[in-house]
């Protein structure tokens, strides 16, 4: 619900423009903080106790200060827990729990919370800062050391007295994931706080950081010690944890609207929404094409007696890019950030300030496609992936492209990288495998399009430590960064920029917990995927939406009326002029790209004109 920044021996105007680069955050109160050598500042977007609800939050002590970012969404609860403890309070504002709730448990003050948030603490005992991001990093925190230490909710803040200067030692890593894994950025000297950590910044800037939460499979060895749940003990718990998620994510001051797809989740959504008798407004956002859920969103919002309003993102949105993208601070490769901008930008017209989406089921039960080849791809063994590789090499094109799982048509690029990564699984490390199909340039493209010195100095993710099952290994790889350096920003950063706060309730931590307490026969099962989660909804919906398969949300680059706008922009855009601006990439690597009628091709394409643009942006200023 807001922009927050500060840091250690701050100038008063610097702390002033920081906060004025994240007025779109919060267009509602700006307020600043000063003692010693922390300054501490705000913008604030009203959601909670609109006339009361001011930061910064200051104990009764006057000794810990607080600015936060999002929504603690079990703030009553713990208000209750505090008052007993004797701390009274003021407002029905969610974040004036937080200088107290320090006083009581200091560092283990995020274990307490269930919400999304990014805060800052300063305790004027020891002058010191404490820091800390949600578990699964729903509210971004960035900061820099570099001078003195700084930090804010976006990186264009820290600019202010800082120069941006883009990064290219990551730019392998980014090629193939099209984002970057936490704690790197894009820009030297700034790094992100990672999801699920906090961090204790002493007066003289030394930094302690500390893990605080992650998936964890302690739930399932103790179901294996009490035996396993009957089905229909799972079904009530996940239910009772799913409709409380989305309740307590329903606090609001101010009028609220739901994104809307095709799918099981956002109907199970829209289902609680009904249930929980929220006053709620459906929307949804399509492109014209077969991969428009807008018709199937309609029907979930009739079905529920829900209002919905479907809009349409067409071509000429294309020339958005060089907008979004400024307003997103990191490049990331995929051209739906135009549709989540578009849909953020239509929903807080309507007068929303919050929205909330169905972002989490897949990654809790294993909806994804590549999850499902990546279990098919082990228990085939190498004898088996060695015959499947063949046979996608020989499949006519109809056949393979009917019965892979794919967002559009392999076409022959597609159905190369398939067959590669069958071929060459057992040589590859646990996070290529993880990630190799859902990757966008593979190493040997990576190589063609980058000048070797860059080649030569590329940075290599760390492994994730081993877990004795690989399936637990997956999910629990998606929290590191596919949530928030992927998922999770394309919709914060979006929503932000037009003053709407995004909310994903199935995101709730004790959701995680429930399902990484499940057997994998409840996620995955003879080729089902989120089996516990289509059996709940199988409860609460007709069979229509509960057999609908996954349908891939992306951007139809593919299809003509796109394709040829897109090809005319790219061409313009990855000119031999404009490349040679920071002379990464090799030109003629490029080219063929540019005469591409297919989806994969078509994708990388999108992303290094995005990169492109991010960059141009960027060395202006640096």
């Amino acid at each position: 619900m807001c922009g927050i920044a500060g840091g250690i021996d701050l100038k008063e105007a610097n702390l002033s423009a920081m906060l004025a680069s994240l007025t779109h955050r919060g267009p509602d109160q700006q307020a600043e903080y000063r003692q010693k050598t922390v300054a501490l500042g705000m913008r604030r977007l009203a959601i909670l106790d609109l006339e009361h609800g001011e930061q910064p939050f200051q104990s009764a002590c006057g000794q810990i200060v607080a600015v936060c970012n999002g929504e603690v969404y079990n703030w009553k609860s713990l208000r209750q827990e505090l008052e007993f403890k004797g701390h009274r309070f003021k407002t029905q504002c969610d974040c004036e729990i937080l200088p107290a709730a320090f006083l009581e448990w200091g560092t283990d003050l995020p274990k307490k919370l269930n919400g999304m948030f990014a805060l800052a603490i300063h305790d004027a005992r020891s002058n010191s800062l404490f820091l800390a991001r949600d578990r699964c990093g729903q509210k971004p925190l960035y900061y820099t050391t570099k001078g003195a230490f700084r930090f804010a909710s976006e990186i264009k803040a820290l600019a202010v007295d800082h120069s941006l200067q883009p990064d290219p030692s990551h730019l392998s890593i980014w090629l193939s994931l099209r984002y970057l894994p936490e704690p790197v950025t894009m820009f030297r000297d700034i790094v992100t706080l990672p999801a699920a950590h906090w961090m204790l910044v002493s007066s003289s800037g030394k930094i302690e950081l500390q893990r605080y939460w992650e998936p964890s499979d302690r739930f399932e060895k103790r179901l294996e010690r009490d035996g396993k749940l009957r089905k229909e003990d799972s079904l009530d718990a996940l239910h009772r944890l799913t409709r409380s998620a989305v309740e307590l994510s329903l606090q609001s001051d101010v009028p609220i609207a739901a994104y809307l797809s095709g799918g099981v989740d956002s109907a199970l959504l829209a289902y609680y929404l009904k249930d929980l008798g929220a006053d709620c407004e459906t929307v949804s956002i399509g492109f014209g094409a077969a991969s428009d859920e807008t018709v199937a969103a309609q029907a979930t919002a009739d079905f529920h007696g829900l209002a919905h309003r479907p809009f349409q993102l067409t071509p000429h949105s294309l020339n958005e890019l060089p907008r979004v993208i400024q307003q997103m601070d990191r490049p990331i490769g995929d051209t739906l950030i135009l549709a989540f901008d578009h849909l953020a930008q239509q929903t807080s017209a309507l007068g929303c300030k919050v929205a909330l989406g169905g972002e989490g089921p897949d990654e809790h039960f294993a909806g994804y496609s590549f999850q499902k080849a990546f279990l098919t791809a082990r228990k085939l063994g190498t004898p088996g992936r060695q015959v499947a590789a063949c046979a996608i090499n020989l499949l006519p094109e109809r056949i393979l492209n009917r019965i892979a799982n794919f967002p559009a048509n392999l076409g022959p690029e597609g159905r190369a990288k398939t067959s590669r990564y069958l071929r060459d699984f057992s040589s590859l490390s646990f996070f290529q495998q993880a990630t190799r199909l859902h990757s966008l340039f593979e190493p040997h493209e990576i190589v063609a399009l980058l000048n070797p010195d860059l080649t030569q100095q590329a940075h290599s993710l760390s492994e994730s430590a081993a877990h004795d099952d690989p399936f637990f290994s997956l999910l629990a790889l998606q929290y590191q960064h596919w949530l928030p350096d992927w998922s999770l920003i394309r919709q914060d950063k979006n929503t932000m920029a037009h003053s709407l706060e995004y909310r994903a309730p199935f995101l709730d931590h004790r959701l995680i917990d429930f399902a990484f307490s499940l057997p994998k026969e409840q996620k995955i099962r003879r080729g089902s995927d989120k089996v516990i989660w289509r059996q709940l909804a199988a409860r609460h919906l007709p069979s229509a939406i509960t057999h609908r398969p996954k349908q891939p949300f992306y951007l139809p680059l593919e299809h003509p009326e796109w394709r040829i706008p897109f090809l005319a922009y790219a061409t313009e855009t990855l000119s031999p002029e404009r490349l040679q601006l920071h002379g990464w990439f090799n030109e003629a690597a490029i080219r063929p790209f540019l005469q591409s009628r297919h989806f994969l091709p078509l994708k990388q394409l999108a992303a290094l004109v995005i990169f492109q643009l991010w960059f141009e942006q960027h060395a202006a200023h640096s």
